[in-house]
């Protein structure tokens, strides 16, 4: 059972909103579960065509009510659906995908790192943080993955040289753009630059069609004071439709963010920033190919089936994993 709410415009369109839906559909497509989702009722829906949760509006749940043979598939603030004492003691198992940032003391998830649940991590080292830390409950890595289907075909010919993706990183987003527009003016280089700077594009779709207007695309993650990301789906996605990639580390994407295999990783600040696009820019074909195809390659072993596989390979065990007390701190 699943629960979701949201009370913003973009509510329902975050990548984390995403790959909890694939996650519904995955197991909506098995034969071993039926999964159900709760829409806790301030939960607001806006005329948003980007919400991935539309198409299962009116299938939501009537009233939250735990049955004996549910499963519960938490992420984010789902907790909160739970009274703490169900919580320290749930009665029956409990999945949740969990994040690195989460173990940060200021984090407002922070706490329900105590409670009990079957978790999941997305990325390699942050199963290692969150193992580190001392989750309560083992820890299983399932990272995020594709569907290719869903990325657009390859243009014939790329319209943009650079594309900044600046949404959670609006003014250094800005600063960048402006530094490299200036050196194309002043040493009349003819870039062609854009940059992505909030309010989000309307679907996931119009946002995949820009990144697919460039040739190089720049990436600005949540930074180390933010928490850094769980995985970091957009820089993954960019490498399966051929751009070159320029991404700081990020934690959640060190196990496909290669520096200087798959992407240029730079330091995350203006300067490095700059220097690496500057670098990407004057590489000859050869170099800019080989930094392309090895992220092609690395993006092909994300495909969405291998992560339906996977979760529910953890479901079918979920039963057994929940009566082995001795992986939990308390239960």
């Amino acid at each position: 059972m699943f629960h979701r709410s949201w009370t913003q415009y973009n509510g329902g369109t975050s990548g984390g909103q995403l790959k909890v839906r694939d996650a519904f559909e995955h197991i909506k497509a098995s034969e071993s579960f039926v999964p159900q989702v709760y829409f806790n009722p301030e939960t607001v829906w806006f005329d948003n065509p980007g919400n991935y949760w539309l198409p299962y509006r009116s299938e939501g749940l009537s009233s939250w009510a735990i049955e004996p043979t549910d499963l519960l598939f938490f992420a984010g603030h789902d907790w909160k659906i739970l009274p703490p004492a169900v919580a320290a003691a749930p009665p029956v198992p409990i999945i949740n995908i969990a994040q690195p940032r989460h173990t940060r003391p200021e984090d407002p998830r922070h706490l329900f790192l105590q409670y009990p649940a079957i978790r999941i991590a997305k990325s390699s080292l942050g199963k290692k943080i969150l193992e580190d830390f001392g989750v309560n409950g083992p820890v299983y890595l399932i990272p995020d993955a594709i569907d290719f289907s869903q990325l657009p075909a390859a243009p014939v010919a790329s319209d943009l040289d650079v594309l900044i993706v600046g949404l959670k990183n609006p003014d250094l987003a800005t600063r960048l753009y402006k530094k490299l527009q200036w050196k194309n003016r002043w040493q009349r280089k003819n870039w062609k630059i854009a940059v992505q700077l909030p309010p989000k594009l309307p679907t996931r779709a119009d946002f995949l069609a820009l990144v697919n207007r460039a040739k190089i695309v720049v990436f600005l993650p949540l930074d180390a004071a933010h928490g850094a990301e769980g995985f970091y789906l957009p820089a993954l996605e960019a490498m399966a439709m051929s751009k070159l990639v320029i991404c700081p580390f990020a934690v959640g994407n060190i196990d496909f963010c290669i520096p200087d295999k798959t992407c240029l990783q730079p330091e995350y600040n203006e300067r490095a920033l700059r220097k690496a696009v500057v670098s990407a820019l004057g590489m000859d074909s050869a170099a800019q190919q080989q930094l392309i195809q090895a992220g092609k390659a690395i993006a092909a072993n994300h495909d969405i089936k291998l992560e339906k596989e996977r979760l529910l390979k953890l479901l079918e065990d979920a039963d057994k994993i929940w009566q082995d007390v001795s992986l939990f701190k308390t239960r």
